[in-house]
């Protein structure tokens, strides 16, 4: 409901959400302002290009200022402009542009003013050809979303785009978000300018590494005509025009230089990273109250309990689904097992088709017609079968970790992207995803551990943390080699693995066969080994480890002079997975590890130890990592025991270089081979 009453008697508000920091480099004329002319399509000198670039991001600005509207409150007017230098054919994605819009119901934001141009160089002139209006295409991707699409003209290399657009909104709790950085190209200038009238009180989030060249804030003074429309109770009443004095926030941020986001490894996802802003409505004025807007938890989950295509269907009688669920617990009285099957079913029985929306798209019903859905779909239907089967059973709302971070104080509800189900049974509370078909019960996919979680409950919501150093994977590797007696030296490989990487594998296995699986692996190994009798077991047995292992034979023969051999095989680090000198951000592994690797090695008849590593054991930041490499000969016998733990999977930036310099080593170590020497 928007605020109406009293809007002629607006105060002057002097809250200030955004933060005016002034900053005084000074400014200079941003680039790509103007016309392009044929100097702007030779080669452009920046530290931020190099033989790498594909394109060039010359300038994007956005605005936000609001106006009043014909439903008696305010909208925003939103408008970005862009242009670009493409540079080679790897670029040519940006020619295409989509826009997307919010509707509900007979109402959708509008998009308006658009231009769209294409710059060459011919002939020594710089020729534009302008996008044609009916090359704007229009589809709905969803019940909520609008998109618009066109194709830029005459695009080839070294083609400079520039286009511009309006979206003028009456939803007002989310102002558009502005990333100053992107994931692939460099930018030489990016600008984001916002006006908020002060009967509007908007928190916001910047994220991101690099400083502002320009972050100057200012008050003003606006005047804002709002229609109210009759309520309908007198007759023949008639719309009233009402000229809103405010005083107003204007805030401008400019960043210039700004390089392509650096993808490294370890890292959950850029959006987490990437230099941004991002807007919610905190609280409105009416001209006598203020009111919040829904900044707390509680308002935020009352407000999910009775969505239409959240809570509410769980409200609802759904006595029709007690005809499967009868089937499917027929004959099981322990409540553990009861719920086990109907949480097996529905991760069976259903295939997931949208893994980042939490909502239901169309019905309960519709899903099991379907036998498919959203994420929402299936573990929302899970939810509904296990109360109907009297267990205490809620949604949580998560963000998984390639989607981004999401804020425990404040809830932002665009940032959760997923939905899970929490259940309890005789006293113990599980976690169930139905959306892995491949995941055992109680089991969660890596990526839900990704910190703060919101369970939505009308009797005990309340906040949970999936934190991945909470996630503890213990692997186990064991290596035997002997004699075959047949001048061959032969073995047996067999990994435990932890449930994560179990997990991990049975994907794998699912999508390409066991078969395959080994295939590939024989391949890794080239021409060194040949791998034979190759089996996974416990792959149906969900909420077991799987057990992988398979027979050997060394290609080097006995009778060669020297024999040499990698005692870790396939189970080495090879190379550093931090190979930048340093790092902007944290490194973010999906788990803590405890991988032990055991090999033992029958040493061949007329043959002797020529060389063989030495013993090492090294700690990192104290007790947070450890890697022994315990290596000796007892009679015929060698021995190696490797053990690497890291009891965290979250490092901050400052423990990078230690962290690089810690599997530096292990490299090192883990890449000295054992040589054995023919006797005489």
């Amino acid at each position: 409901m928007k605020p109406r009453s009293s809007l002629a008697q607006i105060a002057m508000l002097l809250f200030l959400c955004l933060t005016q920091n002034y900053c005084f480099a000074q400014e200079k004329l941003k680039n790509g302002s103007g016309s392009p002319v044929p100097a702007d399509f030779g080669t452009l000198a920046s530290p931020i290009v190099d033989s790498n670039t594909n394109a060039i991001i010359l300038s994007e600005t956005g605005s936000v200022h609001f106006i009043g509207n014909t439903k008696g409150w305010f909208s925003h007017v939103f408008r970005k402009s862009t242009r670009i230098k493409i540079l080679n054919k790897k670029a040519f994605d940006l020619a295409t542009v989509k826009i997307h819009l919010y509707t509900q119901g007979d109402d959708a934001e509008k998009m308006d003013n658009l231009t769209a141009s294409s710059f060459n160089l011919e002939d020594g002139k710089v020729v534009e050809t302008k996008l044609d209006k009916k090359d704007v295409f229009e589809d709905r991707e969803d019940k909520n979303h609008i998109g618009k699409k066109f194709t830029m003209p005459a695009v080839k290399e070294g083609t400079i785009i520039e286009y511009s657009y309006t979206i003028t909104s009456d939803w007002n709790f989310n102002l558009p978000p502005w990333e100053f950085q992107s994931t692939e190209y460099p930018c030489l200038w990016s600008e984001y300018e916002v006006t908020i009238p002060q009967v509007l009180t908007y928190i916001f989030v910047r994220q991101g590494v690099h400083d502002f060249a320009i972050d100057k804030g200012s008050e003003g003074h606006d005047s804002y005509k709002v229609t109210e429309r009759p309520d309908g109770s007198s007759l023949g009443a008639e719309n009233r025009d009402l000229f809103v004095n405010a005083n107003t926030v204007k805030h401008r941020w400019v960043m210039k230089d700004i390089p392509a986001f650096h993808w490294e490894n370890y890292l959950s996802t850029p959006g987490n990273y990437i230099d941004k802003i991002q807007f919610q409505l905190s609280k409105t004025y009416n001209g006598s109250d203020t009111r919040d807007v829904m900044n707390t938890w509680k308002k935020a989950t009352e407000e999910m309990l009775n969505q239409e295509d959240f809570g509410r269907p769980l409200k609802e009688e759904n006595d029709w689904l007690n005809e499967w669920i009868d089937k499917i617990t027929a004959g099981k009285t322990d409540h553990l097992q009861q719920a086990k099957d109907i949480y097996y079913y529905v991760s069976s029985h259903f295939t997931c088709t949208d893994r980042y929306n939490k909502f239901i798209k169309t019905n309960l019903r519709d899903v099991v017609k379907k036998n498919s859905g959203t994420v929402g779909d299936i573990n929302l239907l899970l939810i509904a079968m296990l109360r109907n089967k009297d267990f205490t059973a809620d949604p949580v709302v998560l963000s998984t970790r390639e989607y981004g971070f999401n804020l425990s104080r404040y809830p932002m509800l665009e940032r959760l992207n997923y939905v899970i189900a929490r259940v309890q049974v005789d006293g113990k509370i599980y976690y169930l995803d139905a959306a892995h078909p491949l995941l055992g019960f109680g089991q969660l996919a890596d990526n839900c551990y990704n910190g703060h979680a919101r369970i939505i409950s009308e009797k005990d919501s309340g906040s949970v943390y999936f934190e991945p150093d909470s996630l503890k994977e213990k692997k186990m590797t064991m290596v035997l080699i002997s004699n075959s007696g047949k001048g061959e030296l032969e073995g047996r490989y067999q990994s435990l693995p932890g449930l994560q990487e179990s997990y991990n594998t049975r994907v794998r296995v699912s999508a390409t066969g066991e078969k395959n699986y080994f295939k590939d692996l024989q391949t890794s190994y080239g021409e060194d080994l040949e791998i034979s009798n190759g089996a996974i077991d416990s792959l149906q047995r969900l909420e077991d480890p799987i057990n992988i292992h398979y027979e050997f034979r060394l290609k080097q023969g006995i009778g060669s002079p020297l024999i040499y051999f990698n005692p870790l095989f396939g189970d080495a680090w090879r190379e550093n997975p931090f190979k930048a000198a340093e790092r902007k951000y944290p490194v973010e592994m999906p788990y803590a590890r405890d991988d032990i690797y055991v090999f033992n090695m029958e040493i061949p008849e007329g043959y002797t130890v020529d060389e063989m590593p030495k013993s090492a054991k090294v700690a990192f930041n104290g007790d947070q990592g450890l890697f022994e490499y315990m290596v000796g000969q007892q009679d015929r016998q060698i021995q190696l025991r490797c053990h690497l733990k890291l009891t965290k999977a979250y490092f901050p930036a400052e423990d990078y270089s230690s962290l690089r310099d810690f599997f530096a080593y292990i490299v090192k170590k883990e890449s000295e081979q054992i040589v054995l020497k023919k006797q005489g």
